[in-house]
């Protein structure tokens, strides 16, 4: 009997030993798009319904910016729906460049932001502009000041995404709540 106990130990072990490296390479983030030409693989919209006009102006920037526009990437508000909100989720792998130009994308079609979503809840290489898929909880007040900072086009992207965490005190936020991504 210890034989075979011991022999199971040793198959399970030499199993486990095997295996261990294919369950390490698939923990690994791989960016569902070419990050060469963007770092926003997935991007989503939810537009003031007086820019349906522009649907296909909107469309045709997104994708001469090299942006996967898909036919649910822009959505429009009902005409008795109110504004968006003013929000804005910026991934922790996207470009300086890239956010940049989703924050001034966010401005020009949704007129401001005054929140930023908290990185952790969004996939790496994700934005999201004026999105309701997060409660108040997942959001931060952001000023005009501290707006102007993050659009400062001197910030690498090292500099850009440590003052994203910054403003949304990603550091005490994480400790409240488990991260998805």
């Amino acid at each position: 009997m210890k034989k075979i106990v011991s022999l199971a130990v040793l198959f399970l072990l030499s199993f486990t030993l095997i295996s261990l490296p294919a369950f390490a390479e698939s923990g690994v983030y791989k960016p569902n798009c070419d990050t060469n030409k963007t770092t926003v693989c997935t991007i989503e919209l939810w537009l003031a319904h007086k820019h349906k006009k522009k649907n296909r102006e909107i469309r045709k920037f997104l994708k001469s910016k090299q942006l996967k526009v898909l036919r649910h990437t822009i959505q429009y508000w009902k005409p008795k729906g109110g504004h968006p909100p003013t929000n804005i989720a910026i991934g922790s792998m996207v470009s300086a460049r890239d956010a940049r130009l989703m924050i001034d994308i966010a401005i020009k079609y949704n007129d401001k932001i005054d929140r930023l979503i908290l990185r952790p809840l969004n996939p790496p290489n994700y934005v999201a502009i004026a999105t309701s898929a997060w409660d108040e909880q997942s959001e931060v007040l952001i000023n005009p000041e501290d707006l102007e900072k993050l659009r400062d086009p001197k910030l690498n992207t090292e500099q850009f995404q440590a003052l994203y965490a910054e403003l949304t005190n990603e550091v005490e936020n994480a400790k409240k709540r488990d991260a998805f991504y």
